[in-house]
Formats: structure tokens, sequence, C-alpha cells
């Protein structure tokens, strides 16, 4: 499932829960004096017995859940139950469910019945990230990696972690962050926020930084977009809202002036917004691309450097997405064209240039899925899974096993990718098994991979307690 939303990090959801492991045989059918499993449940969820396979829903138990050693509880009236390669008497025992355990039963004629169990499990539903990480599980559970200086992590104090910490267990829809600043969007449709506030970013009225979530909307939210220091808000009405620094007019509110609670901007017809360090990019629901903010760089893709601060018309028709780097822009067409405009240093608008673009240029003909602008690189997620990167390349945030900087986009992973994320210098990737991975920068611990140790190639994003990395 594609997420039309994006920021400077860019947001992603995949909401799909997939069995764990790969199938595998079910074995012989029971013989005739065989007896059956009648009953299955890990940690009190009941399973479900269909015939020699058995599926128990452990999606209640949040993200990241240890499931190396839950205890299962079953009845059959077999003589002994081989679990895996243990022998165990019917009743309790203890296993690894994180991926398809075996059991046969023996009855007492000597006959056997062969079941698989797969557990269900709480999968990735979202990932965005800054100088930090934020994942969202499908069980609606937020956590948090990475810098947290300011509160950002949202867990009541300013420690940098370098692996997923729980934030909040469960009602979380999406999330969004900014430099400093985090926003969380609940099932309910409210606004919630956390961490620096000097400019009135969290839209709480106040300026004041807090360490843990506080409400900022009650319902009615649709989608939420952090730029750097600035927050845009779009509404179930389809009104678009901002909040926090306006210095080179990035709100679109017609001035420059920050504001601390948030202002209504459009009135409707927004179907998501995109903030960059301070530009800002709106894509309507009649497919028109709009801009407001700096414009330095050609990033607004007006076909000049002056910057505007009210919204001004990109595109007329055909975009359905749009990120926002710090100085870059990237949109995809409904024809899954991807089109840039902006700085161009680096190489990130993937032109094999490093000329900027005031107006957009087309960078990759189809089948683009996804985009993400970072900081200065970009990644694209294309329909057949694979995904490409781009740009500024120092911290190893592109992912091939280097550190040069690519003028054009190169193949890092040919397929089993769903969905992506840039951050400022790392980036993060979510793959067709909901396994989370991520590459670049981590001197704030922001790939959660339990250290602070940059690197240059995907790592997986999992907590230290549970195994290690494939």
């Amino acid at each position: 499932m594609k997420i039309r939303s994006g920021g400077l990090f860019t947001t992603i959801a995949c909401v799909a829960i997939l069995t764990m492991g790969a199938a595998q045989s079910l074995g012989a059918a029971p013989a005739a004096g065989a007896k059956e499993i009648t009953s299955f449940s890990i940690a009190g969820a009941a399973g479900v017995i269909n015939g020699q396979a058995i599926t128990v829903d452990l999606t209640a138990l949040p993200l990241f859940s240890n499931l190396t050693n839950l205890v299962a509880s079953f009845k059959t009236s077999g003589k002994t139950v081989l679990v895996g390669t243990k022998v165990q008497e019917s009743g309790k025992t203890a296993n690894d469910y994180t991926k398809p355990v075996s059991y046969t039963v023996t009855a007492a004629d000597g006959s056997k019945a062969s079941y698989v169990v797969r557990a269900l499990a709480a999968r990735v539903a979202a990932i965005s990230g800054y100088s930090d990480t934020l994942i969202v599980g499908s069980d609606g559970s937020l956590w948090a990696t990475g810098r947290n200086g300011d509160g950002q992590l949202g867990l009541g104090n300013t420690n940098t972690i370098s692996s997923p910490t729980l934030v909040l267990g469960g009602g979380v829809a999406s999330v969004s962050a900014g430099y400093y600043h985090s926003l969380i969007r609940k099932t309910d449709g409210s606004l919630w926020a956390m961490g620096y506030n000097k400019l009135g970013q969290l839209g709480n009225g106040s300026t004041a930084g807090v360490s843990a979530p506080v409400q900022v909307l009650p319902d009615g939210v649709a989608s939420v977009a952090a730029g750097v220091n600035f927050s845009l808000i779009v509404k179930t009405d389809g009104s678009l809202w901002a909040t926090g620094s306006n210095a080179s007019g990035q709100l679109g509110t017609g001035n420059r002036n920050n504001v601390s609670s948030p202002v209504k901007v459009i009135d409707g017809g927004v179907a998501l917004a995109a903030g960059g360090e301070d530009h800002s990019l709106i894509v309507k629901s009649d497919g028109s691309l709009w801009a407001a903010g700096a414009n330095t760089h050609g990033q607004l893709g007006t076909g000049n450097t002056t910057a505007v601060s009210s919204p001004v018309q990109v595109v007329a028709s055909g975009v359905v997405y749009a990120s926002a780097g710090r100085s870059h822009s990237l949109f995809i067409k409904a024809d899954g064209s991807l089109w840039g405009m902006g700085y161009n240093n680096f190489g990130q608008l993937g032109t094999g240039t490093t000329a900027d673009a005031l107006s957009p240029v087309q960078l990759i003909k189809d089948q683009v899925l996804s985009a993400a602008a970072g900081g200065d690189h970009s990644l694209v997620l294309k329909t057949d899974g694979s995904l490409w990167a781009m740009g500024y390349n120092k911290n190893g945030q592109i992912g091939n096993g280097q550190l040069e900087s690519v003028l054009g986009p190169i193949m890092i992973l040919p397929s089993g990718v769903t969905a992506i994320s840039a951050g400022l210098a790392h980036s993060a990737i979510l793959k067709a098994d909901h396994s989370l991975w991520s590459t670049g920068y981590n001197n704030n611990g922001e790939l959660g991979n339990g250290s602070t140790t940059g690197v240059s190639r995907l790592v997986r994003i999992r907590r230290p307690s549970l195994a290690k990395d494939d």
C-alpha cells in the first residue's frame, strides 16, 4: 500500500500482516489411529486449527516483542508430541515462534499426525526519520531510536538511544519527524507532538519544548508532514494548516511570521503536503502541485530563485506524490514518472550532472512507486520492488558500500523492497518480509542497530534482545 505523504524524511506504510517464515510442508496426513491436537494457544492467544495448519494471532503483542521463548499450551490424547526435535508430553512447551514450529503427535498405536504452527506477529507499518528513526507497528505501537536531545523521541527524557524503544503501546496511525521535533497522528484523527518548540513547530500554542507527546488537535487530522522547524497538517476536509518557523514563507500564509498554533493556509482540496528545510510542497486532489517558501536553488520549481510566501502552482495536473528534501524536491506523476527540481550539487536529482534545476525535469520515465528526498540524497522505489539511490554519500546513506556521491540513480537492491525513508544523512527501508533495514550516519544511533557506528550497506533494525542480524 502506498502512502501519499512526505517530508524531509518520507513516511511510508505497509499494513499487510504476513505469517512468519517461509511455507513448510505440513507433513503426512494423520493415520487412522492418530489423535489430533484438539486445542492450541500461545501466550494466552487461542490458535485456529485448520487441518494440519495451526495459526495463532499474536498481533496484540507490541512490535519487537520477543517471540523466541513463548510458551504454548496444547491438548491431545496422543502419547507423546515431538516439537521440532524435542519430545514433549502434551501440555506446555516453550519455542521460538519467529518461524514455523513443527509438532508431531504419536498415538498409542504408533500412528503419527504432523502439524505446523505459525504465529502472526505485529509488523512494521511505517517508518520515518531525520536525525532519528520512528517506527510504527501494525499493532499501532510507536518505537523510536536516535537523537533525543530535545525530547523528539517522546520518551519523557532527552537521552539519545541506539535501539528501538517503545514510546506508545498502541493507537498510532502515522508519524513524521522534523529536525528536532516529531508529529504523531493517532487512529482517532488526533494530532500529538513532541520535541524542540522554540519556533512553535509543535503547534500547541507554546514555544516550550516537551519530551513526551502532547495533544495539538483532538480530531480531524488526515496526514502530517514535519519540515525542519515547521509542521504541515492536512485535515479530513482537505484543508491545509501550518505552524512553526516561517522565515522563508514556507507556511504559505502570505507573510513570514512564525506561529505557535496551526493556522489555515488552504480551505480545501489538499491531498498531501511535504516539508523540507524551509520550503513546502502541496499536492491537491486535482493532481496539481503547489509550492511555497525558500527557493535559493530552484526547489520550488517556478523557473527562478525567488522565494514566495503564498503557495504558487508549479504543475497543473497529474501529480500523485511529492517529497521535499533539504533544498531539492521530488514528485511522481500518475504515469509513474519521477520528476525533480532544486539543489543538485551532489547529484541528488539523479540527472547525471551537478547543475541545479529551476524547473521540474524528468528523472525516471516510468515504473516509480515511491520516492524519498533526504538531506542531500534521494531514494527511489520502483514497482518491481527494486531500490535505487543517488546523491550525497559521504556517510554511506546511499547504501552501495561506498562513500562517493552518485550523480544518477543506481540500483541498491533488485527486489523485495516495499517502503523507503530518507533522513538527513541516513536511510531506512522496509522489505516485503516486513524486516527493517538502515544505512548511513549513525552517531546518534538513528540506524537502530544497537551501535553508533555508521555503515555504508544496509543493516537490520531490531532490538538487541532479539536474534542477531540475518
